[in-house]
C-alpha cells in the first residue's frame, strides 16, 4: 500500500476535496503537488479533469467499512512520502489493524507524490517485499 491510510469515518471539509469549489480545489491540488500549473490553470482543460478528480477523492473520501473489519492474515508492506500533507506516518501506520503480518512502513523523501522521485528504489521495495511475503 501507497500514500493511503486506513478507511476513517470522521474527516472535517478539509480532508474531502470532492466538497470543494473549483477554485478550492484547485489550490488544494496545488498545495498537495502531482498536478501542473498547466492543467490546475488552464479553464479550458480543467471541467474535463475536474469532475474525474471530484469521483476519485468522494471515493476516497466517504468509504469506509460497514463494520469493524477482521485483520486479514495476509502480508502488507506500506510506503509513503516524509512530506505528504495528505496522508502522514499515523494514518500509514493505521493499516496495521487491517492485517495480522504487518511487514512494516518504509518512509521517502517527498511529498504525496513521492514515487515520481523514487521510482527505482521502490520497484525494488516492493519487488523484496512480494518477494518474502511467502515467509
Amino acid at each position: 500500500m501507497s500514500a493511503y491510510g486506513a478507511p476513517r469515518v470522521e474527516a472535517s471539509t478539509d480532508d474531502r476535496p470532492h466538497l470543494m469549489s473549483n477554485d478550492e480545489l484547485r489550490a488544494w491540488l496545488r498545495n498537495v503537488g502531482g498536478s501542473t500549473p498547466q492543467l490546475l490553470d488552464n479553464d479550458a482543460v480543467w471541467p474535463t479533469f475536474a469532475p474525474v478528480f471530484r469521483s476519485d477523492f468522494k471515493l476516497l473520501d466517504t468509504w469506509a467499512p460497514r463494520h469493524d473489519p477482521q485483520p486479514l492474515p495476509i502480508p502488507l508492506s506500506v510506503f509513503g512520502g516524509r512530506r505528504d500533507k495528505l496522508t502522514g506516518e499515523d494514518r500509514l501506520l493505521s493499516l496495521q489493524a487491517f492485517t495480522t503480518r504487518f511487514r512494516g512502513l518504509a518512509m521517502y523523501e517527498g511529498d504525496h507524490f513521492y514515487v515520481m522521485d523514487h521510482g527505482q528504489p521502490l520497484a525494488a521495495a516492493i519487488t523484496a517485499a512480494t518477494r518474502s511475503a511467502g515467509a
